[in-house]
């Protein structure tokens, strides 16, 4: 059976703050030394698993700074969901004609401002923190479909690039500042809502004489063309649009799919007054978390992620079982397929797998401990739980 040390065998230090967890963590991947902070809630699971958020750093940072100032922690534990904090590499990168060495997510802010020099061996980002999340849910109990991603500067182009690349993993991606480079303009697999915010004092996004971004009615989009035609088309959305906004913001929503595209919705703010940085609060009168929180909530739940209205058509046999474990589920609803959670009646997830796309499906429980255990399917709009009981051999 895993258990949370054996899976977490990079585990460190445990760390109770409060009531809730944080865990230190290192491990090797691809021949480097990778870290995070996992924060786990003081508070029980929902039936059907923690939501997960992962705050991305900007450059020079990193995780542990991030953990103490963007406010994610704090609204973890109000909220019951756990929080992820992880650091990047440092590399080599040109700054405004300057090189640099500094931590910095490998994306095309990045790539696009080699030093000079060889190439240096980048490592892929998005393996490292899909892994991440891969471990995290084989240890603690995770709503696979309740995996989001924030992050700042460097770290929101991170986002723009993991939601392009990743939407397998994260269910919805929402950042403050850094925008979609044009080398990580690819078309996604699977396509995730995605908001951006950015302050219109934001010193990367304008340049001298200028001293801040327009903040005219539509005059935005023109500004930031060649960003607003990039992410359209990575989103597969038209340039049509809604406006709203209050005193401190404009705010541009896009959910018109462009032709036949499976589209998802993208949203862009303006924030009047704010500068270079993450919001959370106290730093600005607006909390980054608190908003893209409620964003994360609206867009999964205008799915029914956990309804258990409409039970899926699905069988478990034996039950008992001693060797193997047999699921089949004729009717999958989603094109990313199903997850199975298979745990102990407090929770312990000892077997996990997701996006499966096949009817049928086996699990081995001929070394698990005789006992009542749970296994959970959790679909496109439903999230269902059955009891198993697990006898020994030949009873």
């Amino acid at each position: 059976m895993k258990t949370f040390t054996a899976t977490f065998f990079f585990l460190l230090i445990s760390i109770f703050i409060f009531s809730q967890t944080k865990h230190n963590i290192r491990f090797m991947l691809d021949g480097h030394l990778r870290e995070s902070i996992v924060v786990v809630p003081g508070h029980t699971p929902p039936s059907d698993g923690y939501p997960l958020v992962m705050m991305l750093h900007g450059t020079s940072g990193d995780g542990e700074k991030f953990y103490n100032i963007s406010g994610w922690k704090e609204l973890g534990e109000q909220e019951n969901f756990v929080t992820v904090f992880p650091s990047s590499l440092k590399w080599c990168f040109t700054d405004e004609g300057i090189e640099k060495y500094n931590s910095r997510w490998v994306n095309g802010n990045l790539t696009e401002n080699p030093c000079s020099g060889p190439p240096q061996d980048y490592v892929d980002d998005v393996k490292f923190l899909k892994f991440l999340v891969q471990k995290i849910k084989d240890s603690i109990l995770i709503n696979p479909k309740k995996v989001f991603v924030s992050g700042f500067s460097n770290g929101c182009a991170m986002v723009h690039k993991l939601a392009n690349e990743a939407g397998d993993v994260f269910a919805a991606a929402a950042g403050t500042s850094g925008g979609l480079t044009q080398s990580d303009s690819s078309r996604p697999v699977n396509r995730i809502p995605l908001w951006h915010v950015v302050g219109n004092l934001d010193d990367r996004f304008y340049n001298p004489p200028r001293t801040e971004v327009p903040y005219g009615r539509d005059t935005i989009l023109a500004y930031l063309k060649s960003y607003f035609v990039r992410v359209l088309a990575c989103q597969g959305l038209t340039e049509n649009f809604t406006f709203s906004e209050t005193p401190i913001n404009h705010t541009y929503s896009f959910a018109e799919s462009m032709g036949q595209e499976q589209s998802q919705p993208f949203i862009f703010t303006l924030v009047k007054g704010m500068t270079h940085q993450y919001p959370n609060g106290d730093n600005f009168p607006i909390s980054a978390p608190v908003l893209f929180w409620n964003f994360f909530n609206q867009v999964t739940s205008a799915i029914h992620l956990t309804g258990t209205a409409n039970k899926p058509d699905w069988k478990i046999y034996p039950n008992p079982a001693s060797s193997e474990l047999y699921i089949s589920y004729p009717s999958i609803k989603s094109v990313r397929g199903y997850s199975l959670i298979f745990s102990d009646i407090s929770g312990k997830v000892l077997f996990y797998k997701d996006n499966i796309t096949y009817p049928n499906f086996t699990i081995p429980v001929h070394s698990i401990t005789p006992g009542l255990y749970c296994l959970r399917i959790i679909d496109e709009d439903v999230s269902v739980v059955k009891k198993v009981q697990i006898i020994f051999n030949g009873l």
